[in-house]
C-alpha cells in the first residue's frame, strides 16, 4: 500500500514508520520541516501543515491510507489544541477526501469528551467528528499513555525524579489510573487498523496489560531509573493537591521549555486513563508488553529503521 503519515517523525510515528517499511508499505512521511539526516530506501519526506492546511493535497496525492498521527499535548503560542488537534485533524481529512484516499486512521486518546473544562479532551473529540462525519473507510484508535524510546510522559516522569529530595511528591492523591501501552503494540495496532478491510467504521480504545496509578508508576520508574532512595533511605510519597500545584505548574509552563507538568495536564488527572485489560488481546489478537518490561527504553530515541529489499 501507498501510505501517507503525518507526525511520522515523532515518537509514535518513528515506530509506525519503522513497522509498516518492515511490512513492505510505500511510505510519505508528512511534515512542516525537512529533515536533512538520509532516509531509507522506500521513505519518502513531503512537506505538509495539518494547521494551515498547506501542502496537504500534494502529500496525500496517490496516497491508499492515511495515517494521522500529529497531535500536542501542550499548547505553546499558535500551536494550540484547537489548532492542531481539532482543526488540524479537520484539514488532513478534507485533504485525504480531495485525493481520493481510502481509508484515514486516526490516532486519538482514551477519555475524549466535549466537556471544555478539558480542552485536550475536547479537542480530540472534535477532530474524531471530523473523521467520523467522513466517507472514507475510517479507523480510530485511542489509546491510553503510550511508553518507549523517546516517550514523553516517562522520560519527564524520570527528569522531575532527578531532583534530590527525600520525597516522591505525587500529584493529588496518586490514585488516577493509566494504562502504559508500549510503543511497538500501538503501532502494530495502527498497522491493523490500515490494513485489515474489516475494520472500516471501528473505534477501538488501546492499553497495556495493567491498570497501573499513578503513584505506582511513579515508584516504578524511580527503582527503574535508581531514585527510589534518597541517601540512605528510601524515599517516602508525599502527596500534593493539584490545587495547590495548578499555579505552580502554569508557572513553569510560562518559564520553561520542557515543564515536567502543566496546569491543564494535571487537570486530566481526574480522569481515568483506562479500558479494559483485554482490548488489545480481543480486538488485534496479541498480548500487550507491560510496562516493567519496557522501563529500560527511557533513553535515547532509535535511529530510522532501514526499509525492506522491496516495497509495493
Amino acid at each position: 500500500m501507498r501510505i501517507a503519515v503525518t507526525g511520522g517523525t515523532g515518537f509514535v510515528g518513528t515506530e509506525v514508520v519503522r513497522t509498516l517499511l518492515l511490512a513492505g508499505h510505500e511510505l510519505r512521511v508528512v511534515g512542516r520541516g525537512v529533515r536533512q539526516a538520509p532516509l531509507p530506501d522506500g521513505l519518502r519526506l513531503t512537506f505538509g501543515d495539518v494547521v494551515t492546511g498547506a501542502g496537504l493535497d500534494g502529500a496525500f496525492a496517490g496516497a491508499d491510507a492515511v495515517i494521522h498521527l500529529t497531535a500536542i499535548i501542550r499548547e505553546r503560542g499558535p500551536q494550540t489544541f484547537a489548532a492542531v488537534n481539532a482543526q488540524g485533524t479537520a484539514n488532513a481529512v478534507d485533504a485525504a477526501a480531495r485525493a481520493g484516499v481510502g481509508r484515514f486512521v486516526h490516532l486519538s486518546a482514551l477519555g475524549v469528551d466535549p466537556d471544555p473544562d478539558f480542552p485536550y479532551l475536547a479537542s480530540k473529540w472534535q477532530g474524531e467528528q471530523a473523521v467520523r462525519a467522513s466517507q472514507m473507510d475510517w479507523v480510530i484508535l485511542r489509546s491510553s499513555v503510550i511508553f518507549g524510546p523517546g516517550d514523553g510522559f516517562f522520560r519527564q516522569l524520570a527528569g522531575a525524579l532527578r531532583v534530590p529530595s527525600p520525597f516522591l511528591l505525587i500529584p493529588g492523591d496518586g490514585r488516577a489510573r493509566f494504562q502504559p501501552i508500549a510503543v511497538g503494540d500501538a503501532a502494530r495496532c495502527l498497522e491493523a487498523a490500515v490494513e485489515e478491510p474489516a475494520r472500516r467504521h471501528q473505534v477501538y480504545e488501546i492499553g497495556g496489560p495493567q491498570h497501573l496509578t499513578l503513584e505506582e508508576i511513579m515508584r516504578a520508574v524511580a527503582a527503574a531509573t535508581g531514585r527510589d532512595w534518597f541517601l540512605f533511605s528510601p524515599r517516602r510519597p508525599l502527596r500534593l493537591p493539584v490545587a495547590a500545584l495548578k499555579p505552580v505548574a502554569a508557572l513553569m509552563d510560562r518559564l520553561l521549555p520542557n515543564p515536567p507538568v502543566t496546569a491543564q495536564q494535571l487537570a486530566l488527572l481526574s480522569r481515568a486513563n483506562a479500558t479494559r485489560l483485554d482490548a488489545v488481546p480481543q480486538a488485534f489478537g496479541f498480548d500487550p508488553m507491560p510496562l516493567a518490561a519496557h522501563l529500560q527504553t527511557l533513553g535515547p530515541q532509535r535511529r530510522w529503521p532501514t526499509a525492506p529489499a522491496s516495497s509495493t
